[in-house]
């Protein structure tokens, strides 16, 4: 069925594309530089019906989602059957409760069946207060000391920001500047390769580019980047994939921040072009704006370094999109999503060059 949030597709395609388009001129501008070429093209990303993980092969499924808090923890047979139509090698989940537990976690993912058998390794996120980042992969996980603790904001850019929101009376979200930056990382053993995976959750709302919070976002992305340029250069890295939440409601800047440049040989990343299963590749959106001061549009991308990987395919996850067999046969309603989070998951599946 077509949802009635879909009418601000149009305007939602128009930024994504623009998007992507900027993002691949930085990540050209940034191979040049590197002296290196950039593939022509990705491949067109197209809804998969891939039914066993990838992980035995060359290619590598991951999945990016905004649970909006405990998702997996309010429904964990909803969210266990949305794992079965996705089928991700790694999960990058942005703003999870602090409270929730890494056995919820595991059982959401495998089921009370499993009996505690350790099906996924686990790393959970530091910073962020109470919207922290958790990467579950399959594959084994390597924690890096430069996300492995409170990921705080630069002191005079804190201090700048925090007069900024006291002065538009935003003193509670002054306070959480001391939570630090959502941010989370980890290198992904994908056999001979490595994978450094980072999931992000930005700074929302504040639909003026003059804003605090656009501000407070490019911020964020700075120093994400920064961290991300420490780990490439102090440790070897095969491909790099950075996804979230960046609540793109004033500009594009942060995601063009987040893109680069990077340290030879990953110069830029770009964003993974995704779109909704039955979309004809026209509906973008991945927020669900009913109701909501923001309408729907795309906030939530994955960025990926071109020159190791390459987009097999992938889609944005909405329940509303699936038949009623499938529907059916995975124990879901066209809603199910809707009911988890305002934010729809995205899928994406990539080959190593």
């Amino acid at each position: 069925m077509m949802s009635k949030n879909k009418t601000h597709s149009g305007v939602a395609l128009l930024l994504r594309k623009l998007v992507w388009l900027a993002l691949l001129g930085c990540a050209a501008a940034a191979a040049a530089e590197n002296g290196a070429a950039l593939p022509a093209t990705a491949a067109d990303p197209a809804a998969p019906q891939v039914a066993t993980s990838s992980v035995a092969d060359s290619r590598l499924r991951l999945l990016s989602w905004n649970v909006s808090n405990d998702a997996f923890v309010r429904d964990p047979d909803v969210f266990r059957a949305l794992m079965r139509k996705a089928r991700p090698d790694v999960l990058l989940l942005d703003e999870v409760s602090p409270s929730t537990s890494e056995d919820q976690l595991r059982e959401a993912l495998d089921g009370p069946e499993a009996g505690g058998a350790a099906h996924w390794h686990i790393n959970t996120g530091r910073s962020g207060g109470r919207q922290r980042n958790v990467i579950a992969s399959r594959l084994p996980l390597e924690p890096l000391p430069e996300f492995g603790k409170r990921i705080a904001y630069p002191r005079l850019d804190r201090e700048r920001i925090a007069r900024r929101m006291r002065a538009a009376n935003s003193v509670s979200s002054a306070a959480n500047l001391e939570d630090g930056i959502a941010v989370n990382g980890a290198i992904v053993q994908a056999g001979a390769r490595r994978l450094l995976v980072v999931s992000l959750d930005l700074q929302c709302c504040g639909n003026d580019p003059g804003s605090w919070e656009e501000e407070r976002r490019s911020v964020e992305t700075r120093e994400i980047r920064r961290r991300v340029q420490q780990v490439l250069r102090r440790v070897h890295v095969d491909g790099v994939i950075l996804a979230g939440d960046f609540n793109l409601v004033a500009s594009p800047l942060p995601l063009l921040i987040a893109a680069g440049p990077y340290p030879a040989p990953h110069a830029g990343l770009l964003a993974a072009e995704l779109y909704q299963i039955d979309s004809h590749d026209t509906w973008t959106w991945t927020w669900d704006g009913h109701g909501e001061r923001f309408p729907d549009r795309a906030m939530d991308f994955m960025l990926y370094s071109p020159r190791s990987l390459t987009l097999d395919e992938g889609y944005i996850l909405d329940t509303e999109d699936l038949s009623p067999g499938e529907l059916a046969s995975l124990g879901l309603e066209h809603d199910s999503v809707d009911r988890l989070s305002d934010h729809r998951p995205l899928v994406a599946q990539f080959q190593w060059q």
